[in-house]
Order: C-alpha cells, then structure tokens, then sequence
C-alpha cells in the first residue's frame, strides 16, 4: 500500500488529523472530481446528456453489487440507511402477534423503523448484543426478522454477520443488515452471510457524498416487500406517462420512486471504485492495524478501550472527573477530529491515515489530560 499516494487522493491530510469516518467520511480528489463534471455538465448542458447519466447508474449499480457480492439487478439506490431499512420495516407483511429482533447496540436508523411497528401488534425483542447466543434464544415460530448492525456505531462492536446469517437462514428468519459502519473497510458477502436485505448510505467509510447510499434486498426475498412508495421511475411505464401502467419493475429498481441523486451517484461510484481498486481485504488489513495501535496507545495514556476488530475505537477516561465532551472539543481545537459518542471519546481512522497521526492524537491526550 503507497500510502504517500493514498493520502494525496484525500486533500483532508493537509489540514486536520480525520479520525471521523465513523460520521462523515472526506471526500477523495476522485469522488470529488466526478461529482463536479456532472455538475459542469448539468450547468454547461442542462438534461442534454441524460442518456450519460442514466449509464452512470448502471456503472454504480455494478460497482455496489460487486462490494457487497450481489447481482446488480438486486441493488437499489436510497438517499441514506434509514430510508432503506424503513422500506424493510414497511414494507413486510406483518400480521399481529409477529416480532422482529434487533439488538441493545443499534443506532436509531435500526431501532426507531422495528420499535414503531409494535402499534401495529408486531414485538420488537432487543438482544444484549448481535450475536447468535444473544439472539437465537429469542427466536420463537413468530419471529420474522433479525437486523443487526455489522458494527456498532460508538464501541465498535464487530458482529459476525455470517454466523447470525447461518443460523437465521437455519431457523427460517428472515436477516437484515445495517452495513454503514462496515461497507468500504470490512469485506461482506450478502450470499456467503445469507443477508435478505442490507441498507448502508455512502457517506461513511465508503467516502462518498451524502443523500447517496445502497439498499439490497435478495432476488428470492424481493417479493416479500410491499412497495412503500410509488413514482414514475419505479412501474414499467411501456412508452407513456398519462395513465400509465402500474406494474412495478420485476428488480430492486422498484425502490426508487423518483429522479435519483444523480450528482451524489457520480460521486458514490467514483468512490466504491476506488476502494475496489485498492481492495478491501488489504484496507482492513491496514485499518486494524491502526486501530489496534491506536487502542493499545490509549491505555498506555490512561484510557479504557474495549475491542477492536472494526475501525472504531472507542475511548473513555478512567477518571470519571474527565469530561469526553471537553476532551473533544480541544482535540477539534486541536484539528485532531474526533466524536463524543456514549460516553466514549470515538476515533475512526481510514486506510489512508498514518501512524504519525496516532501520535500527534496521543502526543495531544496526554497533554491536555
């Protein structure tokens, strides 16, 4: 890995050390550059080159189902994760008495879609944490759904996603999966981890623009969710618009109701792109190796971390008389960018960051503290 290389793809090297992917990725010179031709082109041409456009969704459907290891007829885009696991939610045919289970880690995108269907008579069980000793016991003949988080979004907790696969594709369960804490830094199977659907926005780890993400619901489980909005750009219209056909597209295109992100999608596409280029098996290589290193730092400077098997570390001061929110804000002071998450001090280094950065983060703790 060439990382002087790396870096320059991402200008955001030159002026802070980002240690935030877990929020809001930067962009790189790639993602960025394709996003402003589109909007020359839009500018200079107005819709005149729509047929490019349109290609270009083809290409970043491709690329999406490449990351994830599906067919790219099964990839929609949604402009963020909560959209597309809110299509999952309400989309499936509940009926009362069902339950769904999801887990005491989840960001509200994968709590607040499964907690408001329990108006409708549908029990939403929370599991200690995604894992199948967790889970599995709260499995009854009504379960219809799992959903986890493949990473926790604030202690980085790593599920292993193709083990809770096995054993719901074992147990006839439905699994879903929200992958923004892990698409673009740890490698996924949506077939080798049995996922029916899996919901990630691209502005994280994948660093890419935000209002552009991907929504994957398996060819075998498409049909089982109602289609929650309706448009001119999800039926098959044959040739008209004044009362049209309604008939949805036969492929996950039936998601996209309306005129896409078109811009956001050039970006996105350049961005996954990049990362294939690259290869994320060796960009998890390098980014657990910096976040092992920048844990075992930690501790050394007088900090409690717990796991580290994903690209989030979370941090907390050992004395409870130190404020994580002032810790990060002088760290911000300090161009060093950071998170207040939980009560974790939450860093989230990138392949592209250095081991120069880990000491200037720890080189400043220790000062400040």
């Amino acid at each position: 890995m060439d990382k002087r290389a790396l870096r320059d793809l991402f200008p955001v090297t030159k002026n802070a050390v980002y240690f935030n992917h877990a929020a809001v990725g930067p962009l790189s010179t790639r993602a960025s550059e394709a996003m402003m031709w589109h909007a020359r082109d839009q500018r200079d041409y107005g819709a005149a080159h729509w047929r490019e456009w349109y290609a270009e969704h083809d290409r970043a459907r491709a690329s999406a189902a490449k990351l994830i290891g599906a067919h790219e007829k099964e990839i929609a885009f949604v402009k963020n994760t909560s959209e597309g696991l809110s299509f999952v939610a309400g989309g499936l045919r509940w009926h009362e008495g069902d339950n769904v289970i999801t887990t005491a880690l989840e960001f509200p995108s994968n709590w607040t879609p499964w907690k408001r269907l329990e108006r409708r008579g549908v029990e939403c069980r929370v599991a200690p944490l995604p894992a199948v000793e967790e889970i599995e016991p709260l499995i009854d003949a009504r379960t219809r759904l799992v959903t986890v988080s493949s990473v926790a979004f604030h202690n980085g907790y790593r599920a292993d996603v193709e083990a809770i696969g096995a054993m719901c594709a074992r147990r006839g369960v439905l699994f879903c999966v929200d992958a923004i804490q892990s698409l673009g830094v740890i490698p996924i199977d949506v077939r080798r981890a049995n996922i029916s659907f899996l919901a990630a926005d691209g502005h994280k780890w994948l660093c890419g623009p935000e209002g552009a993400g991907i929504f994957f619901a398996a060819a075998e489980h498409r049909d089982e969710l109602e289609v929650v909005e309706s448009g001119w750009t999800n039926i098959d219209r044959r040739g008209t618009f004044i009362l049209s056909p309604v008939d949805l597209l036969p492929d996950s295109r039936r998601f996209e109701a309306g005129s896409l992100n078109t811009n956001g999608i050039y970006g996105l596409r350049a961005a996954i792109d990049l990362l294939l280029e690259i290869g994320i098996e060796e960009i998890q290589g390098e980014v657990l190796r910096l976040t092992q290193r920048l844990a075992d730092e930690l501790r050394a400077a007088g900090f409690t971390v717990g796991e580290t098997r994903s690209g989030i570390v979370g941090a907390a001061p050992q004395s409870v008389e130190t404020s994580v929110v002032r810790l990060h804000r002088l760290l911000d002071e300090e161009r060093i960018i950071s998170a207040p998450r939980e009560g974790l001090l939450r860093f989230s280094p990138h392949f592209y960051n250095d081991d120069s950065e880990i000491d200037r983060v720890i080189e400043v703790l220790r000062r400040i503290i």
